[in-house]
């Protein structure tokens, strides 16, 4: 596990060896999620892996097993608190630049809700002037009913007058007029008079409703058909109104998740970019220029001897360590090429717990070779370290020189990150190009919308 440990005090061991005898405070720890966490107490440690005179104060990254004894080398903790430092002020930025783009898109749903709003005003104005209609229709209705039942009325009276001229022709017939006093005829024809003004007016009004009617009956018409074409102009536009509404909010939310998408490869390139010169640094690293070759040269054979092989032991141990830790990398980035695939393949419900994790699983990444950063140099020095030594140790013997091989290859490393780096750029240019489809069909929904 790793610690942050303050310089309490350091005693110089003996002036052969040149060593430091030095006592850590433990400040904090580094859990199995990456987090760090305050140590509370006064947890300290002695090593004596440090060969330089550091100053009290001065803080170190050491990784100490079950025991608390120390494994590998400690490192300065200024380069890592830098590196976290740098990390939370992206981690800053990004999260700006979201709340950026949420008050945008805030913004686009306000304005889209607006318009929204004029377009149901619109509707409504429409629906107020159909609902006026129809009464209007409804009132010609009843014009219709009354015009009807004024038709049956001169049917009827048309029917009496006629049978009223009937009597009167079969009275006329049967009239004598030698039966009759010269009053009677008189009174008679005053009723015919009668009779036959009140048989005119009627017929006066079958006439007028006969001719209006056909007209009324055109207006009705002519006023069903402009109804019915306005119920159905209305439902027409409400329901353009209701596809365009949805494919808006459906390609949206498509282009939003292609948007992040974009960002999240964007993250990735960046993270490899950065471990790839991680490692340029630590293979370009120069020659360690501390070691005193007079001295070496100048000892006794068996103290040079003895030096070489505590080199060795330390340095197999060191090995061991950081080896485990590149196989937990390369399972970790196994791990992320596994998520990624399942996002390719997945559904829209899906989609957003993968991305989740795939987030983390790259965040576990990034944490992970940081961690390795420090040890990989650390190992490296040691290794030269140790093939100095063997080399003089060997000369000195009268063998001849051996070439010292790293034990640590990160060729293979290197490889698969351009193969990652390869893979993410394939996906970044069909996103891309999918993303600008998307742009150019949300412009043609919003002049649709607004038409």
């Amino acid at each position: 596990m790793l610690y942050l440990a303050e310089v309490k005090n350091q005693n110089k061991i003996g002036f052969v060896s040149g060593g430091y005898k030095t006592d850590f405070k433990l400040l904090a720890s580094q859990g199995t999620d990456q987090c760090w966490s305050s140590l509370s107490g006064n947890d300290t440690i002695t090593v004596e892996a440090i060969n330089d005179s550091v100053s009290q104060g001065a803080l170190y990254i050491v990784n100490l097993d079950d025991n608390k004894k120390l494994q590998g080398q400690p490192e300065l903790a200024g380069p890592r608190v830098v590196n976290y430092l740098r990390q939370l002020s992206r981690t800053l930025e990004k999260t700006k630049a979201q709340e950026f783009e949420i008050a945008e898109w805030k913004d686009s749903l306000r304005l889209q809700g607006e318009q929204i709003g004029l377009r149901q005003d619109e509707l409504d104005k429409q629906q107020q002037v159909i609902s006026q209609q129809q009464q209007d229709l409804a009132q010609l209705e009843q014009d219709k009913e009354k015009l009807n039942g004024a038709w049956e009325q001169l049917r009827r009276e048309e029917a009496r007058s006629k049978e009223n001229k009937a009597n009167l022709n079969t009275l006329l017939k049967e009239f004598n007029p030698s039966s009759l006093q010269p009053v009677d005829l008189s009174k008679l024809q005053t009723v015919i008079n009668e009779q036959q003004k009140f048989i005119d007016t009627y017929w006066q009004q079958l006439e007028s409703a006969r001719n209006s009617l056909p007209v009324r009956e055109e207006e009705l018409k002519t006023k069903k058909s402009e109804l019915e074409q306005d119920r159905q102009d209305l439902e027409n536009k409400q329901n353009q109104l209701q596809e365009v509404l949805v494919s808006t909010q459906s390609n949206d939310n498509i282009l939003y998740e292609k948007e992040e998408r974009i960002k999240q490869l964007n993250h990735q390139l960046e993270t490899f970019e950065h471990l790839e010169q991680q490692i340029s640094v630590i293979t370009d690293d120069d020659s360690d220029k501390s070691i005193d070759i007079n001295a070496l040269e100048s000892m006794p054979l068996g103290d040079l001897e003895g030096i070489v092989n505590t080199l060795q032991q330390e340095t197999s141990k060191l090995v061991n360590f950081v080896n485990l830790q590149e196989e937990e990398l390369s399972l970790q980035i196994n791990e992320v090429r596994e998520i990624e695939e399942k996002v390719t393949q997945s559904n829209e419900v899906e989609k957003l717990a993968l991305e989740s994790e795939l987030a983390d699983a790259q965040e576990a990444m990034k944490l992970l070779n940081e961690t390795l950063v420090g040890q990989r140099k650390t190992l490296q020095k040691q290794q030269r370290t140790l093939n100095e030594h063997l080399k003089i140790l060997t000369r000195r013997k009268g063998v001849a020189d051996i070439d010292f091989s790293q034990t640590i290859n990160v060729k293979p490393l290197i490889t698969e990150i351009n193969h990652q780096r390869q893979h993410i750029n394939e996906k970044q240019a069909t996103l891309t190009s999918e993303v600008e489809q998307l742009r150019s069909v949300k412009s043609e929904l919003e002049e649709k919308l607004a038409q």
